[in-house]
């Protein structure tokens, strides 16, 4: 055993890739139906090999928070400029809000409590289970901070650590039990609360018949032509063109794709991809149905494309006509690296992602009018990705001094803002600063968990100390640090702003940057409304628990 305990002392990488697996594997665990996740269980882990006084390699740290920053903003870029345009400054003052009262408690029971320099800023983070905010605070200790009271940088960095790994459980698992509390607390009924919603914006034009057109999946019949009257009309009329489009035709032995200019004939047998309506409409217009796989073996395929034309840009889904103009199915809808409802009203922004089902060459048509195929740009753009990087720690270097204290972005601050000016390139210009959403989810979580294990073995060598010292204290702060300001941002986003109940608990979780709650949420809405409230106030949410 003590050979095992050496060789692990002596080589550091080994017990930090062992925290990351076992961690990850605590991390499936369920309690009452809610999985803890990785992160969580690298930190339960994490603490245990540090309280047994195991240490990391003293790179890994910096290297995980930075890849971690770069990419929350890479991922929040375009979302977070097209969030000021509709409803941007609703959600950015209620992400504002948030984080002045989450802030402001944490300073006055700091002081109430005297505790020691770094508790509050962890205490803050992890009460919030804000990530970003634990790597700011950090990087603006390690920046020069002064240590007051006598403490090091070191101490204050443990400090730092410990509060935030005490009242990170709350933060992840309180939030997720109150937001579940909320309708009953406030008499809100968030199912009709989100069936109000949906009715109030596709009350407009049709909404739940423009909802149809846009999402029923198109398929593939074959008619035999026998209709006289079709003979002189020409195929692509606009309003065949609409309702129905031709993808095979056979005349005698001969099966071929046809030409817009293409004419029928008695007797031909074409295949046409149509919603039902436009299947109504061929069967009155050509002739009866029949089966010949001859014009009826046609392939569909799926596309992951990218909005980045700035034509696209305000349309909304429906605009997009994907059943009637492309003949495809709008299968998934991204935003900001979160899956959202593919409502007819929402609009499009610069960096959305579509996940689009049809006939291949359809889809190609598609991505050629909204921006551009991701599949076909899995490529990472590493030169852009290693400058961006770089720029971002320089620009974390430049401060001023206020009072004694120096005041900047920080190597966090620098990171997230280069990060933002690289995803907002790549939704611009998708052949620069290109990161594939697999390769940022990779990175972004690895950094993520990287700097996590290096935060609980810190923590867990003084976190004993730390629970007897001021254990009951934190855990009182890191309570009323989550529950205030969801509770204060509520009466505004209700009262002030007049918002409807299911996008306002989305907004309250994004703001808290609470996956796990939105869930919670979404469950109770029975609908997925709630997305586009959390997705509105994430934007603002990390950036600025950040600056706090």
């Amino acid at each position: 055993m003590e050979n095992i305990l050496h060789f692990l002392g002596q080589n550091p990488v080994v017990p930090l890739f062992l925290i990351l697996g076992i961690g990850l594997i605590v991390g499936k665990i369920r309690i009452a139906g809610v999985e803890l996740g990785g992160v969580t269980g690298v930190l339960f882990v994490g603490l245990l090999f540090g309280h047994y006084g195991f240490r990391l390699p003293s790179g890994s740290v910096n290297l995980g928070f930075i890849l971690f920053i770069f990419c929350v903003g890479v991922q929040a870029g375009p979302s977070f400029v097209a969030a000021f345009k509709k409803d941007g400054l609703r959600y950015a003052a209620l992400a504002s809000i948030t984080a002045v009262v989450a802030l402001l408690i944490a300073v006055v029971l700091a002081r109430s409590f005297q505790f020691p320099l770094g508790m509050e800023a962890g205490a803050l983070a992890g009460a919030l289970t804000s990530t970003p905010t634990l790597v700011a605070a950090q990087d603006a200790v390690s920046a020069g901070l002064k240590s007051t009271g006598g403490l090091t940088t070191e101490q204050v960095l443990g400090n730092l650590s410990s509060s935030y790994a005490i009242t990170y459980v709350f933060g992840l698992a309180g939030l997720v039990v109150f937001m579940g509390l909320m309708p009953k607390l406030f008499r809100l009924n968030l199912a009709e609360e989100a069936k109000a919603y949906e009715s109030q914006a596709g009350s407009g034009g049709g909404g739940v018949e423009r909802a149809l057109r846009m999402t029923e999946m198109p398929t593939t019949r074959a008619y035999r032509v026998e209709k006289e009257d079709l003979i002189d009309r020409d195929w692509t009329d606009d309003e065949m063109k609409m309702r129905a489009d031709t993808q095979r035709v056979k005349r005698g032995d001969d099966v071929f794709t046809p030409e817009f200019d293409y004419q029928p004939q008695i007797g031909d047998i074409v295949s046409v991809v149509a919603t039902r309506k436009g299947h109504e409409f061929a069967l009155e217009h050509i002739g009866p149905e029949v089966v010949d796989y001859d014009v009826l073996d046609r392939t569909t395929s799926s596309r992951t494309i990218m909005v980045s034309n700035k034509n696209t840009v305000g349309k909304t889904l429906a605009d997009m006509h994907f059943a009637s103009k492309y003949q495809s199915q709008l299968t998934g809808f991204i935003r900001s690296g979160i899956d959202m409802p593919g409502r007819p009203d929402t609009e499009l922004h610069l960096g959305d992602v579509l996940v689009v089902t049809g006939p291949p060459t359809q889809l190609d048509a598609l991505a050629e009018d909204v921006g551009y195929r991701e599949d076909l740009m899995e490529q990472t753009d590493m030169v852009t990705f290693a400058f961006g990087i770089a720029v971002g720690v320089v620009i974390g270097l430049f401060s001023v001094s206020i009072g004694g204290i120096k005041i900047g972005l920080g190597t966090a601050g620098g990171s997230m803002l280069a990060g933002l000016i690289f995803g907002i390139i790549h939704s611009r210009k998708p052949t620069l600063a290109r990161l594939p959403a697999n390769a940022r989810n990779v990175l972004m979580e690895l950094g993520l968990l990287l700097f996590m294990a290096n935060v609980a073995v810190s923590a867990g060598a003084g976190i004993m100390d730390t629970i007897k010292a001021s254990g009951l204290s934190l855990a009182f702060c890191g309570v009323l640090i989550t529950l205030c300001p969801a509770v204060v941002t509520f009466f505004v986003g209700r009262y002030g702003f007049k918002m409807n109940g299911a996008i306002l608990l989305g907004a309250i979780t994004g703001a808290m940057t609470s996956t796990p709650s939105l869930t919670q949420v979404t469950k109770l809405a029975r609908s997925s409304v709630p997305t586009i409230g959390y997705v509105g106030t994430y934007a603002f949410a990390n950036v600025l628990l950040a600056i706090a």
